[in-house]
């Protein structure tokens, strides 16, 4: 896919501002650089003017969008006046380029999986905590307990039935993550077929099965007028006790009234990270419930993960130029 055989392909790293190191690192860089002319903004906040946005795409086969930031200066427009940029890959977070792709049919992807994988491990975290209820025996053994209160009854993470609410990208990649610790998945999408749902190990249920049923309820929904809110009284009330209760989704996915309601009565536990009002106010029933363990939004936020989606890109882009197609994570 290089332009001939004896030039690298050009790439353009689209401005990302302040964040640009937390992505690419000397290493990131100097692999970038390793098979590809690079047209760099860096960490510059500068916005360009049409004329300066298509002369810096002059002659480049491939713009790598680190965070999607900006990028409405990117239009379908802009990409057809160049004319050869071939691809354009998403480090994290790129929907904002989806129209401009689509008017130019320059093929669009999300190069990295680093996300899907942070959100993933945060949610095998938050189960097996729950399931062995570590957050409660650390605050029995600080506050003078030798050995807790009924230690035998817990479970295992490989003897629990893990509930799936959505099989999307990180719902299936939570779904072979169990599966290899020797869980039972149950979920439920009603877009997927059984077919597409035994690839990632897991069983398709009704929700009424689900929430009967799962020793772990885990939330993998987007946002829609179809899935806010369908979590509420009726729902929580259906879930079993001693179950443990997770979203990493959205707080818009479920009545958070009625949760903190159902919460009061200790059934179940919670691992949440997401709320309906962000930062969680500090007077938030959830931060003084024994059965609730919270974080600041951040399961899919962290050092090691932005790094990681600036090393996959760029390992999706040398694939991608070696005439091997453009995979896509998505």
């Amino acid at each position: 896919m290089s332009d001939s055989n004896n030039s690298k392909p050009k790439v353009y790293i689209h401005r990302i501002g302040p964040k640009y190191s937390l992505y690419m690192n000397e290493k990131n860089e100097a692999d970038l650089s390793s098979f590809a002319e690079v047209v760099n903004d860096g960490p510059t906040v500068e916005e360009r003017s049409r004329e300066s946005i298509v002369a810096r795409l002059q002659g480049c086969s491939a713009i790598l969008s680190l965070a999607g930031g900006w990028s409405a200066e990117i239009t379908g427009d802009v990409l057809k006046t160049v004319g050869t940029v071939k691809a354009i890959c998403i480090a994290h977070w790129g929907e904002q380029f989806v129209e401009a792709a689509k008017e130019a049919n320059v093929p669009l992807t999300e190069g990295s999986n680093a996300n899907t994988v942070a959100v993933a491990e945060w949610t095998l975290t938050a189960a097996t905590m729950g399931i062995r209820k570590l957050h409660t025996f650390d605050k029995a053994m600080k506050s003078g307990s030798q050995w807790g209160e009924n230690r035998l009854d817990l479970g295992l993470v490989c003897e629990s039935t893990i509930g799936l609410v959505g099989l999307g990208r990180i719902g299936a990649h939570c779904a072979r993550m169990f599966t290899g610790l020797g869980a039972k998945v149950i979920a439920y999408d009603p877009y997927w077929t059984q077919e597409q749902a035994d690839k990632a190990g897991a069983t398709l249920v009704s929700m009424e099965e689900l929430l009967r049923t799962a020793d772990v309820i885990s939330l993998h929904l987007p946002v829609t007028p179809q899935t806010t809110g369908m979590f509420g009284a009726k729902e929580f009330a259906k879930i079993k006790d001693g179950a443990v209760f997770i979203n990493s989704a959205r707080a818009a996915l479920t009545d958070e009234n009625a949760l903190i309601v159902e919460l009061k009565t200790k059934r179940f536990s919670a691992f949440l990270d997401v709320f309906a009002e962000e930062p969680a106010p500090m007077d938030h029933p959830f931060r003084s419930m024994e059965n609730v363990v919270i974080t600041p939004h951040f399961a899919g936020d962290n050092k090691a993960m932005l790094l990681r989606c600036g090393r996959q890109s760029v390992e999706t882009l040398r694939i991608f130029f070696k005439g091997k197609g453009l995979k896509n994570y998505r």
